[in-house]
């Protein structure tokens, strides 16, 4: 189920689930340019690279906290989330969620890509 893989990131208590699915080098899908979702992908990255998992972000903007920062700031902090290892998708919404028969999630966007077989342990919502 959809739902049972997802976490809306709020509390002390998804902090821990979240920590114990990047400790089992699952892929963690972060939605939302800002900064929770920024420091959260920076963070998950760097942990990613010792458990063998890997971390997307994903935004409708066409950079890391574009809404509240000039563009030249908006690119470096792009650039520093890449450099944690982590896959950015800009320009993108996610329109649907659904489970594969594996019990894996697949993303659609808005777009039209779908990203499937995305082996996700759990998707991060941030505001």
């Amino acid at each position: 189920m959809v739902t049972d893989k997802v976490t809306l990131f709020r509390s002390v208590a998804n902090f821990q689930q979240l920590h114990e699915v990047a400790g089992k080098g699952g892929h963690i899908t972060i939605i939302g340019g800002g900064f929770l979702g920024s420091e959260l992908a920076c963070a998950l990255g760097y942990k990613t690279k010792s458990t063998k998992g890997s971390v997307t972000k994903v935004y409708p903007e066409y950079g890391n906290m574009a809404k509240v920062l000039p563009e030249y700031l908006s690119r470096w902090t792009t650039d520093k989330v890449k450099s944690e290892g982590v896959d950015i998708i800009t320009h993108s919404t996610v329109k649907d969620v659904t489970t594969t028969p594996d019990g894996k999630l697949k993303l659609s966007f808005d777009t039209g890509k779908e990203v499937g077989f995305i082996y996700t342990f759990s998707l991060v919502y941030t505001l």
